[in-house]
């Protein structure tokens, strides 16, 4: 049996149902598929022991995030500060350190952008002016110390050639600080900076529409209530379990399919993250070309545990409980206790190559090893919550790995905007394809946001 509807979104993520309501919004017809028993994709809230919550995924937003931050007003949703005082530490060499002793990241995406910037320029090896004056007035003591830096640089293997990775070693910062700048990316990535295409990230610099971190604000009732506020605008039920195989044209619109059922409709908004829908058989045509961009994508791999004590005892040391680790890399943590309901808890993001490796032990060792890597820090009190949850991204089928997918090194480093404004039967959103909050759930809401509208336009219902 054949349905009939005026437009299919794929996903329900935050992406697909953002883009649901503002199609029925704008007086289109739509009908959300979603492949798992729940909404959602990587935003994912679950209940725990008591009335406290664990996010499995997406947890934090700014005060610049107005599209989240609009749907929490609409809930009624309390919007909690996350703590941000005292000292941040950082692991290096075995040495626990104050964190602000080494680059900052504010200062590192500087350096990067013009790093990369050089390279539009005749000659990979010439280096912009900011990277050569921070590079001269780093703490090397003397000009001995500072030839023995520049041997250490050019012995060292070089990352691949347009890779994140080169545009760090670049810099040619101390190698403390260059491990502990791996660690920033390979969490918010969730992959090795050396398989990263480095223009691709300066992109997402120039993109990102706010002076502010992301990790100001979280919502104790679960990022989970933007997602039912988002699916309560919707007039049709999504339908779950419902897995889509492809997607073809025909004559002026398209066929939708499933092992076992089909859609027939006028357009289709696809709004799951790029490496997912690579899986999909999209006949559209300009195929060759849209499996080249889809390919572009890989998903990051990602372990979340969010470890509950029964006090913040980083506080009375006067910490703030924000680490950075060089080893092992991409191992990040933060104090992401809630202002009410008294819980005391800790959030640690392992992305990368050692998320994957610890993917493949059991729950029990990956916690014995996180806890060693706690206690490194802060002490014996660290390897004692109270409770432990983890969230492991990794090889994840419908969500495609970690909160953020990546472009690999030597693929269109424009993946991103090319799907964002396919043209065609078909449209393209989700939080990696935004282009002022790429990577975070207000992102996701304005690319669905953003596809319907083109939606809508081609369906003649408002002008484009």
């Amino acid at each position: 049996m054949t349905h009939d509807v005026k437009v299919v979104v794929v996903g329900g993520g935050a992406a697909g149902l953002a883009a649901a309501a503002e199609l029925e919004r704008l007086g289109v017809s739509c009908q959300v598929l979603e492949a798992q028993s729940r909404l959602g994709g990587r935003v994912h809230t679950c209940a725990r022991d008591g009335d406290t919550l664990f996010e499995r995924g997406a947890q934090t937003i700014n005060g610049d995030m107005s599209a989240v931050l609009e749907l929490a007003e609409e809930a009624g949703l309390h919007v909690s500060p996350i703590p941000a005082t005292g000292k941040d530490l950082c692991l290096v060499n075995g040495e626990v350190l104050p964190r602000d002793e080494y680059v900052s990241a504010h200062e590192v995406e500087e350096l990067l952008y013009d790093a990369i910037r050089s390279w539009s320029s005749p000659g990979d090896a010439v280096r912009s002016f900011r990277s050569l004056f921070h590079w001269w007035t780093s703490p090397w003591d003397d000009f001995g110390e500072a030839r023995r830096g520049l041997q250490f640089v050019t012995t060292r293997d070089a990352p691949p050639k347009g890779s994140l990775g080169a545009a760090i070693r670049q810099l040619l910062l101390h190698p403390e600080e260059e491990a502990l700048i791996r660690t920033m990316f390979a969490e918010q990535f969730g992959a090795n900076p050396d398989i990263i295409n480095g223009v691709a990230v300066r992109r997402l610099f120039d993109a990102y529409a706010s002076d502010r971190g992301e990790l100001e604000f979280q919502f104790p009732a679960g990022m989970s209530s933007i997602i039912s506020g988002l699916a309560a605008k919707l007039s049709q039920r999504p339908e779950l379990n419902t897995a889509i195989t492809g997607i073809s044209a025909e004559g002026n619109g398209l066929y939708i399919t499933t092992k076992d059922r089909q859609w027939r409709a006028a357009r289709a908004i696809v709004a799951v993250p790029p490496s997912v829908a690579q899986h999909v058989a999209i006949d559209v045509g300009d195929d060759d070309r849209l499996v080249r961009l889809l390919l572009a994508f890989a998903p990051g791999d990602i372990i979340k545990s969010t470890l509950v004590y029964d006090r913040p005892f980083w506080r009375s040391k006067g910490l703030s409980g924000s680490i950075t680790f060089d080893a092992p890399m991409g191992l990040e943590v933060r104090d992401t206790s809630y202002e009410t309901g008294g819980v005391s808890q800790l959030t640690a993001f392992l992305g990368g190559p050692e998320a994957r490796y610890r993917a493949n032990f059991c729950k029990g060792k990956r916690e014995d090893l996180l806890l060693q890597d706690l206690s490194a820090v802060l002490g014996k009190a660290a390897s004692r919550p109270i409770e432990v949850h983890e969230a492991v991204w990794v090889d994840e089928k419908w969500s495609g790995g970690g909160y953020n997918g990546y472009i690999r090194n030597g693929h269109p480093s424009d993946a991103a905007r090319q799907l964002a404004d396919w043209q065609g039967l078909v449209k393209f959103a989700g939080a990696e394809l935004d282009d002022t909050f790429a990577g975070h759930v207000e992102g996701a809401i304005r690319s669905g946001r953003k596809a319907a509208a083109a939606v809508a336009a081609d369906l003649g219902m408002i002008q484009s």
